[in-house]
């Protein structure tokens, strides 16, 4: 599962500034053209957790976790928030820089970039994740308004890799001014990704931990899952040509 395209395409204009239907058309885009990597990528790290999390709590990924303990549903929370979520937005945006070069996007290279900078990734999302938790604490507004702040904190360090603090400046220096935009693009996918989410648990499929539960919910993950990263990637992008002044349409010759 090396070389996932046969031909190395054109490059395309990854970074400009694009409205949010753009950005999800994009996404869409980019997503069909290269199926096999993105969810390829997103597998290789929901997989191996959920069936991690179902060996040691018999619970599978459709199932509420309404019969675990608070302290095992924190630390699976923890353990997700620190490794699942920051590697895949890793692996996602080092994808989306090599097809925007017009590179061939092999697994085994974007993998790799990816695990190089995990660990500024995780510190990134988990200082942002427990700050945005802690502001939702304080009346639910400065929440929101730190989730729109940092929401590109784990692109940022991704790609700088100076360090979760330099990650959580430059993230917040991205998104400033264009907060309504961001809250958009969020909605959108967030209503996408629920949708999936609903339609896989309506599927009659028994317990929760059998077999085919457990393959349909890994699967409903790894496409909402993959499907935003890739979403947050081209924010990211395009969030950084409106800081540097780059036109919304460039020319194509």
């Amino acid at each position: 599962m090396d070389a996932l395209q046969p031909d190395a395409p054109q490059p395309i204009e990854i970074e400009r500034q694009r409205s949010v239907a753009e950005i999800i058309a994009e996404a869409l885009d980019i997503y069909q053209r290269y199926p096999l990597l993105f969810i390829g990528l997103a597998l290789a790290v929901i997989a191996p957790f959920e069936l991690g999390v179902l060996a040691v709590t018999g619970r599978g990924p459709l199932a509420n976790g309404a019969h675990l303990n608070v302290g095992v549903t924190y630390l699976i929370l923890l353990l997700d928030a620190a490794m699942v979520s920051p590697l895949i937005s890793a692996v996602h945006i080092h994808a989306v820089v090599l097809i925007g070069e017009g590179a061939r996007p092999r697994f085994g290279q974007v993998a790799l970039r990816g695990l190089r900078v995990l660990p500024v990734v995780a510190a990134a999302v988990i200082v942002a994740g427990l700050g945005i938790f802690l502001g939702f604490l304080a009346l639910i507004i400065p929440g929101i308004l730190l989730a729109l702040r940092w929401s590109v904190v784990a692109q940022v360090a991704a790609i700088d890799n100076e360090g979760w603090i330099p990650s959580l400046r430059s993230s917040q220096e991205l998104t400033r001014g264009h907060y309504g935009h961001i809250f958009g693009l969020l909605l959108i996918a967030a209503v996408l990704a629920g949708a999936v989410t609903v339609g896989a648990e309506a599927i009659p499929l028994g317990s929760t931990s059998g077999a085919a539960s457990v393959a349909v919910g890994i699967a409903m993950r790894t496409i909402t899952a993959s499907f935003i990263a890739l979403t947050l990637s081209l924010l990211y992008f395009d969030l950084r040509a409106r800081l540097t002044g780059k036109p919304p349409e460039l020319s194509r010759s």
